[in-house]
């Protein structure tokens, strides 16, 4: 973890700034003076004439005020200036994937830069219709890079992402402890059950005075619901919509990591019996933080804790936060000075950076919209003749246009997330398998699955015969036709077993290893629709 002055970064940074007013034919002089004729010299947003001097010390950095000020008065946007400054908002969903979380939390999905390069991709062939089960790289393949934005239309359309934390097992084993929801907030109230005691089919995110939830839900009266557990004793409060309860919506897909499937616990305030609290709005940033912090059952000391490691993981000793930092911001309603302060608590409490950035009074709107040029704002080198191709970004029909259609939205913000969810670093196209073709499955993960990711080195298969079915490794098995098969299996005498965790009757099939069948590999990551 870097805690040193740098001063090599630091004059690298002073240049950076300085380049990137001169692109705008402005001086650091110039937005000093219309700095402190806008806001005052004694306010945060104040930008000084000596900020090149303090940046060239290593450890500096303009506060959040400032940057708001540096982008409105150069009309370039908020993010940009962050991302010149040496922070990726982009970092915020990374680490919430990243690390563990003892209660669900909101993901930042939408801190992505739309103005990011990412390869795409394009039907190998079209008018073909796809195996149940296939290999991405055979129905696909890699174009040239285009910009998020020329994407937007199926990677923004108001869905709202959550991981689902330890302690929130109501919904288990639908959904698991790791994985990444979808919610759907434009449900439709003929999802909620009309009928008095009766229970809801799907599972909705629920926010009440603990924190955030995914449950079915039973309706006891008229506005008046019940959370329900599926298989472990949470106990049965009886909670007032919208006044002690808030629906955010349907879930309709789970991204489940499937390498380490964690033990749900009940936690001991939600095994008793409590007293539900009104929901109100925080206004003030310390009361924000704190209401964060409480319901996703953190103390202050091990929120410093986590944020030692992402000051490991970004190697930078200012994304650390001190307990009595934490303390301070909580008590006296002070925002903190470095903006890499408010990269770690947004990323720790589930906080919305629009929203934090609104308790300390910073209106995003106000700021500037303009993106900063690729070379300046430093994000990928030798994009020529990029853009010429987004008017055949996607074709009319074919395979790829079937699974967005099916798919719905791309999160394209859990792109470099991969690995966190997989534990596969460098996957690549050969990894990933279509399987939503398959619907008489052999595991429950694998119903309404849409993809599949595996590790193809992990080709050993091994079934627990104590363990449940939420615990057993999935394997991609090819048979000697041709054909693929998902299932748990184990070998024995030489004899590649099948073992059907599935609703309906299969008998265990049995195949000659390395004869009838082949191991492709583990299955690692599953995305699949719910309801």
């Amino acid at each position: 973890m870097d805690t040193k002055p740098n001063s090599a970064r630091g004059d690298d940074l002073a240049e950076r700034v300085r380049s990137v007013l001169a692109s705008k034919n402005l001086t650091l002089s110039r937005v000093s003076q219309a700095s402190a004729a806008q806001f005052g010299r004694s306010s945060p947003y104040f930008v000084p004439h000596t900020l090149y001097h303090e940046l060239r010390l290593g450890t500096f950095s303009p506060s959040l005020h400032q940057v708001f000020a540096l982008s409105q008065i150069s009309g370039y946007r908020f993010s940009d200036w962050l991302r010149v400054l040496g922070c990726d908002l982009e970092d915020i969903p990374r680490l919430q994937v990243l690390l563990p979380s003892q209660r669900t939390m909101l993901l930042n999905s939408s801190l992505v830069d739309a103005e990011a390069w990412i390869p795409w991709f394009r039907n190998r062939a079209r008018g073909t219709v796809a195996p149940p089960i296939a290999p991405l790289a055979h129905l696909l393949e890699v174009t040239a890079l285009r910009r998020l934005r020329f994407l937007s239309e199926i990677g923004n359309r108001g869905y709202l992402y959550a991981k689902i934390g330890r302690q929130d097992a109501l919904a288990f084993p639908d959904l698991l402890p790791g994985s990444i929801v979808r919610v759907n907030p434009k449900f439709l109230n003929g999802r909620i059950p009309k009928t008095n005691g009766s229970t809801s089919t799907e599972i909705f995110l629920m926010e009440h005075s603990k924190g955030l939830f995914c449950c079915r839900l039973r309706v006891v009266e008229k506005g008046i619901i019940v959370l329900i557990g599926t298989s472990l004793s949470y106990a049965q409060v009886e909670m007032k919509v919208p006044g002690e309860a808030r629906i955010l919506g349907v879930v309709d897909l789970e991204i489940r990591p499937m390498l380490l499937a964690e033990q749900p616990e009940v936690p001991k305030d939600l095994a008793k019996h409590w007293k539900p609290r009104p929901l109100f709005p925080e206004k003030k940033f310390g009361q924000l933080l704190r209401s964060a912090r409480t319901n996703l059952h953190l103390s202050l000391r091990e929120v410093a804790g986590m944020s030692r490691n992402i000051a490991r993981l970004l190697a930078d000793g200012r994304y650390f936060v001190s307990p009595s930092s934490l303390c301070d911001y909580e008590l006296l309603n002070a925002p903190p000075r470095h903006l890499h302060k408010a990269i770690t608590l947004c990323s720790l409490y589930g906080l919305r950076f629009r929203v934090f950035l609104k308790a300390i009074g910073i209106v995003l709107e106000e700021a500037g919209m303009e993106p900063i040029p690729d070379q300046l704002a430093r994000r990928v080198p030798d994009t020529e003749s990029a853009e010429n191709s987004d008017d055949d970004m996607l074709g009319r029909s074919g395979f790829l246009e079937h699974v967005l259609e099916r798919s719905q939205e791309v999160p394209f913000f859990l792109r470099q997330s991969i690995g966190a969810l997989s534990g596969l670093e460098n996957a690549s196209l050969d990894d990933w398998f279509w399987i939503g073709g398959e619907y008489d499955v052999l595991h429950p993960c694998l119903k309404n699955g849409l993809l599949a990711l595996v590790n193809r080195r992990d080709k050993r298969p091994i079934h627990f015969t104590s363990k449940p079915a939420w615990q057993q490794p999935v394997y991609l098995i090819l048979k000697r036709d041709g054909t693929y098969l998902c299932a748990c299996c184990g070998i024995e005498n030489g004899t590649l077993v099948i073992h059907p965790y599935s609703p309906q009757f299969h008998r265990s099939e049995r195949l000659g290893y390395h004869h009838d069948a082949e191991i492709v590999g583990r299955i690692v990551t599953v995305a699949r629709k719910l309801g």
